[in-house]
């Protein structure tokens, strides 16, 4: 089988999926297809600032039972995004139902109010309950925001100085261009279904990054072992191509059964959805990124690289 006689075709779809990925930040869903003012992506609390809500209820509710509530709530500048009904099963094992109520940041006072009102329709609720109260302001906001997307990028940079230092410098542009194509696909799905960014995205996308570089390590250390042993006559769109045989069965198996399982607990777990989401776009795209253009970058940086020297 001859994967790398396909290589730009590979490298287009790699390019088509970021290119797609980079105009979904911008334009979606959330923001009315490029219509609405303010972020293209949904921010959570954890980067714009504001109040969460988990409000307990004995019974299902539905979205507009809850807004009709927070519409009689008289305070100034009261925005809201639509409530989030949602369930979920206790340590006891029992079904329990809340509503998430996501608003600008509110004081003491305000807070208070909100929670009255609520009470006022629903019933009663103590923190026993499941009564859950988080606050951010937007300073800290912004300043995580900050911090995480610092995280990010050091750890890029440290991947790249490792896969210099073990390999060579070439495999490590090869397989920072894949990392980077495995975060925009994970964000562009966020953004493409209004999907809420916060830090439990950020932890995916490590996640993602360190799975996907040990499988495109995987690829590169048998490309070093065969082109170290490989002919002057063979190229290297020829070594590339062995060595992703030998670990193609062992790349996929590897991936199926780890998206297979997170599968089943995105099915099971509610409360996860959206951070195991993240996961499986994640490495389902580590993967193609892995074979398909990690080992495609680094055949075709080596042929340019030795054509101008012999130029």
């Amino acid at each position: 089988m001859d994967i790398m006689k396909h290589k730009w075709w590979f490298i287009g779809i790699f390019l088509g999926a970021m290119l797609l990925c980079v105009i979904f930040l911008f334009v979606n869903p959330y923001n009315g297809w490029g219509q609405n003012p303010g972020s293209a992506l949904n921010l959570g609390v954890d980067f714009t600032g504001g109040t969460k809500i988990y409000f307990p209820v004995d019974r299902p509710v539905t979205s507009d039972e809850v807004t009709a509530v927070l519409k009689t709530i008289d305070l100034p500048d009261f925005n809201y995004n639509p409530p989030q009904p949602n369930e979920y099963i206790d340590s006891n094992g029992d079904r329990q139902y809340q509503v998430l109520v996501y608003t600008r940041f509110l004081n003491d006072a305000e807070q208070e109010i909100v929670i009255d009102a609520l009470e006022a329709k629903f019933g009663e609720a103590e923190q026993t309950q499941g009564l859950d109260i988080t606050r951010v302001a937007p300073l800290i906001g912004k300043e995580l925001l900050t911090n995480s997307l610092t995280a990010v990028l050091i750890a890029i940079a440290l991947m790249l100085v490792y896969i210099w230092f073990r390999f060579e410098l070439l495999s490590g542009i090869a397989a920072i261009a894949a990392l980077i194509h495995d975060s925009l696909l994970v964000i562009g799905a966020f953004a493409l279904f209004g999907l809420e960014v916060n830090v439990t995205m950020i932890a995916a996308i490590l996640t993602v990054i360190g799975y996907s570089i040990n499988d495109t390590i995987v690829v590169f250390d048998r490309i070093r072992e065969n082109d170290r042993s490989k002919h002057r006559d063979v190229t290297f769109d020829e070594v590339a191509n062995y060595s992703i045989l030998q670990t193609f069965r062992r790349s996929l198996n590897t991936s199926f059964t780890t998206v297979l399982a997170i599968l089943v607990m995105f099915l099971v777990v509610p409360n996860l959805r959206e951070f195991l989401f993240a996961l499986i776009v994640g490495m389902t795209a580590g993967t193609y990124s892995s074979i398909f253009v990690a080992s495609p970058i680094w055949s075709i940086l080596k042929d340019w690289l030795g054509k101008k020297k012999y130029a």
